[in-house]
């Protein structure tokens, strides 16, 4: 039975299709993936053209990187191991790698959907052209295996459409696919692991159908929200968050009935707001090398999504801020309003007041201090965080991420107030030393040379596990050095933001990846055969790893992220 999960996954994964004649015709054969799909889809990703999505990824920097003479002796290793892999599946199949990728000539779909009920469904669509021969091939050696194995074969006519039904016998548990059926439409294949999943689809079939996804408020707001000013994207998605979780109750309920309980929790816990998630993706866009649109929606969200509630503000780097940090990360949260909405929550189960009782308790251990009173109410909601690059580790663990949280402060010296009255607490593992004038605060971990730093400067509260940038900003506009505010790459990202966002971001990926390529370089155990000590030294590909930023706005329903890196200057 593992040889035919094993072969019915490399047809699922391949989309191949088993070919036969059929009479009904798509009555629009540019009709997209949603219009395809019934309204309440759970799930749904799609590329509209994969031919020219891969050439548009070809030009993208990691494209051009591949292509790099300095990678060519490590990628001719890499190549060799691919060409034995691709003569193991000819073998096994009939059919290469090479000819694997070639299959999508057009669009390539897959929905999740809850078809039959209390049933979770794959739908796999796919336009593979000319390559008839690759498919029949793959699917020769599939019905082998499934006749290996005595799996029931019917066939059913739907909306005048043969349809390949096969049931398998006594399949293992951990097997997820009890039936596979499928059919072809001239160079179109559908596969589902339902029957009721492509009825669903035939029913749309003529892509004129009033009851599609395409016609599903969420998902049209969504995509309204993420289209590109140059047309249809090339790739769309979208999740249906709240309907995910209400099927797995649902399904949860056959072998467990309480699980049907959950339910009535959703809506306090305000997860029934979050009807939809979903954007797009393109390369090649005006002035972008690559851009990614999302949409959160969420109307009026309440219980455990009002801890999620970030106001648009003016969210620029402070002048402390370092140029050479390897990210930079910015946001404008409404804490208060997050406290009140955990409140509220607890309270609805543990009474009116019990939070408040249960910090009370709290502050009157350890250091004495009240998470409330003492810091929430002193927090502005402006929070900035810093990434420098990864810190070497002396044994075999991975690089340590250097980051750096500082929180916006209404009253500093309140803070350093309950910071200086905490560590002298005798419960209190902090330990203090000054620095050009102000208290560094210590946690020293136990067995480890790693410690946290806090303190209270330029007006907030910072904790940080890189102590040498936490004195730069102590020194002062981070110790003279120049501010990435000041640097021609933040410029050339921040003039794509909006002039009040809820978040930012800029992204320095040569800094980010440095540490993981050189480690890669030094690696003894990768994969047999593939000899990474060719790998040039990061600086000589270091320009195609290009900064990048992105940005969040809130929308009367829900919030909007916009994430992009433009075109490689020469």
């Amino acid at each position: 039975m593992n040889r035919l999960w094993l072969r019915s996954s490399v047809v699922f994964l391949c989309l191949a299709q088993f070919v036969t004649t059929s009479n009904l015709l798509r009555a629009d054969d540019d009709a997209p993936g949603e219009k395809l799909l019934p309204k309440d889809t759970l799930a749904f990703f799609t590329i509209s053209d994969v031919p020219e999505f891969r050439q548009k990824w070809d030009k993208t920097s990691v494209g051009q990187l591949l292509h790099d003479p300095k990678l060519k002796p490590f990628l001719d290793d890499v190549e060799k191991k691919i060409d034995e892999a691709s003569k193991n599946m000819e073998n096994e199949t009939g059919v290469s790698i090479a000819d694997l990728l070639e299959v999508p000539q057009g669009e390539l779909t897959i929905a999740l959907l809850e078809k039959p009920a209390r049933k979770l469904s794959f739908v796999f669509m796919l336009e593979f052209g000319k390559n008839k021969a690759t498919i029949e091939k793959l699917l020769k050696k599939f019905d082998e295996a499934l006749e290996k194995e005595q799996a029931e074969h019917t066939t059913e006519e739907i909306e005048k459409i043969a349809v390949h039904v096969y049931t398998l016998k006594n399949p293992e548990p951990d097997n997820p696919f009890k039936t596979i059926t499928y059919f072809t439409d001239e160079s179109f294949l559908v596969f589902s692991t339902e029957i009721e999943a492509i009825k669903e689809v035939l029913e749309r079939w003529e892509g004129d159908s009033d009851d599609s996804l395409a016609d599903n408020d969420q998902f049209k707001y969504i995509q309204s929200k993420c289209k590109l000013e140059s047309g249809e994207p090339l790739l769309k998605w979208y999740i249906n968050p709240i309907g995910l979780i209400q099927s797995g109750i649902t399904m949860a309920q056959a072998t467990i009935p309480q699980a049907g309980l959950a339910a009535a929790f959703l809506p306090m816990f305000g997860v029934d707001g979050w009807k939809g998630w979903g954007g797009t993706l393109d390369f090649d866009e005006g002035e972008f090398e690559g851009v990614s649109n999302s949409f959160i929606f969420a109307e009026n969200p309440k219980g455990l999504m009002g801890v999620f509630l970030f106001p648009e503000t003016q969210l620029v780097p402070p002048k402390w801020v370092p140029a050479d940090i390897g990210s930079y990360n910015a946001a404008n949260w409404n804490i208060a309003g997050a406290y009140t909405s955990i409140e509220t929550l607890v309270d609805s189960f543990q009474g009116r007041g019990a939070t408040g009782r249960f910090l009370d308790q709290i502050a009157e251990q350890g250091p004495m201090v009240h998470a409330k009173k003492d810091i929430i109410d002193h927090l502005d909601g402006k929070i900035h965080i810093l990434q420098s690059e990864a810190k070497d580790s002396d044994d075999d663990a991975p690089p340590t991420p250097q980051v750096l949280a500082a929180f916006g402060l209404k009253d500093p010296a309140k803070i350093k107030k309950t910071l200086a009255a905490a560590a002298k607490s005798a419960a209190s593992n902090l330990e203090t030393r000054e620095f050009n004038g102000e208290t560094i605060y210590e946690i020293f971990t136990p067995n480890s040379d790693q410690s946290v730093s806090i303190a209270v400067t330029e007006g907030q509260l910072i904790i940080t596990n890189d102590t040498p940038l936490l004195e730069g900003v102590m020194r002062g506009q981070s110790g003279g050095r120049a501010a990435l505010i000041d640097s021609s790459e933040y410029k050339r990202i921040s003039k794509y933001f909006p002039s009040k966002t809820s978040m930012v971001s800029f992204q320095r990926s040569e800094a980010q990846f440095k540490t993981y390529y050189n480690l890669l370089r030094k690696s003894d155990n990768f994969i047999d055969g593939i000899d990474v000590s060719k790998l040039p030294p990061f600086e000589a590909i270091s320009k195609y790893f290009q900064p990048s930023g992105s940005y969040t706005i809130p929308d009367k329903k829900g919030a909007k992220s916009v994430a992009y890196s433009l075109k490689r200057s020469e």
